[in-house]
């Protein structure tokens, strides 16, 4: 569990493959444990728009734990030793949620809901701080990239195939056993601690390296904020602030859409969940290995701007009713969204690592960290808050068209309840973007030339994806993306550092 100071090839290759296998079991505990599972379990406890908002705001907020934990991980010896402990105990805590569901539905179980996620959390917060560190210190930073795609692109093919397991699951729960199907959301949460219990063992095969002693200088000694006196950490963490502002302002309420407003069962909104991950999967190979050839900001600067689309789409799918169109624009909102989210998840993360020193870039992680946590926090509370009250409100534009034999009205734009959230979170999200523009990261190569190749990489995924002959091609997705980038990627630059986004 203690750090080592001669890294081998040997134990390197070795620690991929577990760094790896970790990303799969920690995907597959999300996916059943949190968003829409979580959501329509609370919904089944009689959660109201506002417990909506703070489940959704507890992963974020929790995240300011790492705070306090920066002088704990730079002052003890294992980096492993506290991420793991604290990981596993973490994940059992998923038990807890679990058992709100043998309580009748309401306070007393929305309670024990909330506070074992919220422990939850905390633990994974601190034990994230940790393996931030230690992660970055693992992995080859000339190929930081392609490995954070290799394990992304497991990670979302885990999700998907968990999303649409879990949906069959509790729709057919009832049926089945017989019993109210929030013991089927219950069950989910069991499974997810399995595999959160599997994760952790993947976790503590990595080995460590020692880290580098910080140094004593002028920066240390003023404090855990000293990083934000950087002018270009300032402009990266004011748009990390901004965009998960944004976003988080609208996608907790994603599923209440779908789930309230348009009626769809579980099954069908799951299986739109593993459409738009086997989007992500698709092109998270190409991002990694264009964010290794050009920058993370160049990545940033396709994805981003596609994720704010996808956002003020949802403002489309009821006028204010479900329409003929909603399902097809449904489709299309959850592909483009799959390839968005794989460029900024991936982007972000690293572009976050490369922006921080070799030494001591606990600090800079964990203010990214949390000011992200406060932003992504705090957006859903304020969402579930007025919830309620916008419901109350309705902005339509409508179409008329007059003839002699009459008159047709068609809407052509309508806002009610969630759509006021993707909208404000569309213009906030625009406002983000002046913000990336001001990051300065070396670049090679421009906006254009990096889109062809983006384009060229998701056409040569679909391909093997369409073909009956092609499916042993799939199974072998990861490997083949990043072959074919790497055999024809140039000599990485010098002083490149990425690596992949955190997590709790």
């Amino acid at each position: 569990m203690f750090p080592t100071s001669q890294l081998t090839e040997a134990d390197r290759e070795a620690g991929l493959k577990w760094y790896v296998r970790n990303g799969m079991f920690f995907k597959i505990m999300e996916t059943l444990s949190i968003g829409v599972f979580l959501t329509a379990y609370a919904l089944s406890l009689g959660a109201s728009n506002l417990v909506i908002g703070v489940l959704a705001a507890i992963p974020s907020l929790t995240q300011l734990a790492q705070l306090p934990a920066v002088y704990l991980v730079e002052r003890i010896a294992s980096r492993r030793l506290v991420a793991v402990s604290l990981t596993l105990a973490s994940r059992l805590l998923l038990l807890g949620a679990a058992a709100a569901a043998l309580l009748q539905p309401g306070p007393a179980a929305l309670l024990l809901l909330v506070v074992a996620f919220a422990i939850r959390y905390i633990f994974g917060a601190i034990a994230g701080c940790a393996w931030n560190s230690w992660v970055r210190d693992f992995l080859p930073p000339e190929r930081r990239g392609v490995f954070s795609a290799q394990r992304l692109t497991w990670m979302t093919i885990m999700a998907a195939m968990a999303a649409l397991a879990g949906g069959v699951f509790v729709d057919n729960w009832s049926a089945l056993t017989g019993l109210p199907q929030i013991y089927a959301y219950s069950a989910l949460l069991v499974i997810a601690t399995f595999s959160g219990v599997l994760e952790t063992i993947a976790m503590a095969q990595i080995p460590e390296p020692t880290p580098l002693p910080l140094e004593q200088g002028p920066e240390q000694k003023t404090g855990l904020f000293s990083p934000l006196k950087e002018k270009n950490f300032r402009r990266l963490v004011t748009f990390l602030f901004s965009w998960n502002f944004a976003s988080n302002l609208a996608a907790p309420f994603f599923a209440v859409q779908m789930l309230r407003q348009l009626g769809l069962d579980l099954t069908t909104v799951m299986m739109l969940t593993a459409l738009s991950q086997g989007a992500n999967a698709l092109v998270t190979g190409t991002f990694g290995s264009l964010a290794d050839r050009y920058s993370n900001k160049r990545v940033l600067q396709f994805a981003a701007p596609l994720f704010i689309a996808c956002i003020f789409a949802w403002t489309f799918t009821s006028l204010p009713e479900r329409h003929y169109f909603t399902m097809p624009l449904l489709v299309g909102i959850h592909i483009l969204t799959g390839i968005a989210t794989a460029g900024v998840t991936l982007a972000s993360g690293n572009m976050a690592n490369a922006l921080s020193p070799t030494n001591g870039a606990t600090r800079h992680l964990a203010l990214c960290a949390a000011f992200t946590a406060i932003a992504a926090g705090t957006a859903p509370i304020i969402g579930g808050l007025y919830a309620d009250v916008l419901a109350n409100y309705q902005f339509s534009l409508t179409v008329n068209w007059s003839a002699p034999d009459g008159e047709t009205i068609i809407p052509a734009f309508d806002v009610t309840r969630w759509d006021f959230y993707f909208l404000a979170a569309t213009l906030i999200g625009l406002w983000s973007l002046t913000r990336l523009d001001q990051i300065e990261e070396p670049s090679q190569g421009g906006r254009v030339r990096m889109r062809k190749e983006l384009m060229m990489g998701v056409w040569r995924g679909v391909q093997t994806a369409s073909s009956i002959a092609g499916l042993k091609a799939v199974s072998d997705l990861p490997i083949a993306l990043i072959t074919e980038r790497l055999s024809r990627q140039k000599k990485p630059r010098a002083g490149k550092d990425k690596t992949e986004p955190p997590e709790a």
